[in-house]
């Protein structure tokens, strides 16, 4: 079961490594007989092209997308100094809007972070190298009513995504003999996000109203993948199943919280346990809303699509021999908003994510992060400055001790003892800051 995990401080660089970061009060963890994973984290401030356009898209749609060309070189680096890319994610609250873009003077910048491991001694020997290619999915937003708007109005709201271009990326990156890294929403991020969240915005509503149709957005995302730099016969086959959130909105004074649940358990259970191996977890924002108001008192049930992303090699299609266990942990970030002079001067908003020491800590046992996902629970403490904390689900996975999933090598292969430091715990891996620096 997943484990609460308390936050530390955290300062992040541009173009570098973050620094080590102290753990306080993170839960112990059983002996691991394996490698134990050393962990390089680099922040990425991107760009959104508000005119990108794309040549799979319609010659007169255009979309928000960030410029890959900001970004790739400097991840790609990262696979000559002998690391592997495991996420590209999305830092929370990080989205920031200069200019006018009714005025056609704008800019939308966004951060990002790569989460990338050393590789392992068996590993040493394949050369890969780090590819990223757009791909977008249409989502389509629905609304319907019922009841007695006095009495029981209730509500299903929601939209639906068209994910066939990301599949055919999928499909693409497994014939060229590519393993999928990850996925990740790059143009629209915030906004996204908020009108999921939010479906009764006015413009919804207007346009509802007025033609009986819901807005129709198309947004992009970047597909991370790595092929191997020496031709290979083998071929990766892929695996996607769709396993929901579901939330529940549960009333309460002075604000009422969502309670979300994700059967990982069982999926991860079903598909680690028959030699797949999970690379990505991905949010397709179909989402499906249900509200019930009853007097005064308002019922919803919030269901968001995931789409757990599983590999095999070709070669051991036929082999259920697990390779990999996984978990989940649960971790808070916290999202601080100051009012300046009484509110008439402005506010600030600080995130403060503090997830890297909880990845690290779990590295040295040998977990591997597949995804880190973002639930609407949240907690409010205060009133005039309140601070929100924001629940999130941290996916990892690891090899079974004694295994080893490079094809070829044998899966019972003897793993090393790690080192232990005077308290018996795997003793820390060195720090990485001096291995890259922005030219």
């Amino acid at each position: 079961m997943g484990m609460s995990v308390s936050k530390a401080d955290s300062k992040r660089s541009h173009g570098q490594a973050l620094p080590r970061q102290p753990m306080v009060n993170l839960p112990p963890l059983p002996p691991y007989n394996g490698h134990p994973i050393q962990y390089h984290h680099i922040i990425i401030n991107a760009t959104l092209d508000v005119q990108a356009h794309f040549s799979f898209m319609d010659p007169n749609l255009s979309i928000q997308s960030t410029n890959v060309e900001q970004y790739y070189p400097q991840l790609a680096a990262m696979y000559d100094q002998g690391f592997k890319m495991l996420v590209f994610v999305s830092l929370p609250g990080s989205t920031k809007n200069y200019g006018f873009a009714s005025l056609g003077h704008s800019q939308v910048n966004i951060k990002f972070q790569g989460i990338f491991r050393r590789l392992l001694p068996e590993e040493m020997e394949q050369q890969w190298q780090l590819r990223v290619e757009k791909s977008t999915l249409i989502n389509q937003m629905f609304m319907q009513w019922s009841g007695n708007v006095f009495l029981n109005a209730g509500a299903h709201t929601g939209s639906t995504t068209d994910n066939n271009h990301i599949f055919q990326t999928l499909n693409n990156i497994s014939q060229s003999g590519g393993r999928l890294i990850s996925v990740e929403l790059t143009g629209m991020a915030g906004q996204q996000i908020e009108m999921q969240r939010q479906m009764m915005q006015r413009q919804a509503q207007r346009q509802y109203w007025a033609t009986g149709t819901m807005p129709m957005m198309q947004v992009a995302v970047d597909v991370f993948y790595e092929v191997p730099r020496a031709p290979s016969s083998e071929r990766y086959v892929y695996q996607v199943v769709s396993c929901p959130m579901t939330s529940t909105f549960q009333q309460s004074f002075p604000h009422g919280q969502f309670h979300s649940v994700i059967n990982w358990e069982a999926i991860m259970s079903q598909y680690l346990g028959t030699g797949w191996k999970l690379v990505e977890i991905f949010e397709d924002y179909s989402v499906s809303s249900v509200s019930q108001m009853s007097g005064f008192t308002a019922n919803v049930t919030q269901n968001k699509n995931c789409l757990w992303i599983f590999e095999k090699p070709s070669s051991r299609l036929n082999d259920n021999t697990p390779f990999y266990e996984g978990t989940m942990v649960e971790h808070w970030f916290r999202t601080k908003t100051e009012l300046h002079g009484l509110g008439f001067g402005g506010a600030s908003t600080n995130v403060t994510t503090d997830w890297e020491p909880v990845i690290e800590h779990f590295g040295r046992h040998g977990w591997q992060v597949v995804r880190i996902l973002e639930t609407p629970d949240v907690r409010i403490e205060g009133a005039f400055n309140p601070t929100m904390h924001t629940r999130q689900l941290i996916f990892f996975q690891r090899l079974i001790a004694g295994r080893s999933d490079v094809v070829g090598i044998n899966a019972a292969m003897p793993q090393p003892q790690p080192e232990t430091d005077a308290n018996g715990e795997p003793a820390a891996p060195p720090s990485y800051n001096e291995l890259y620096t922005e030219k």
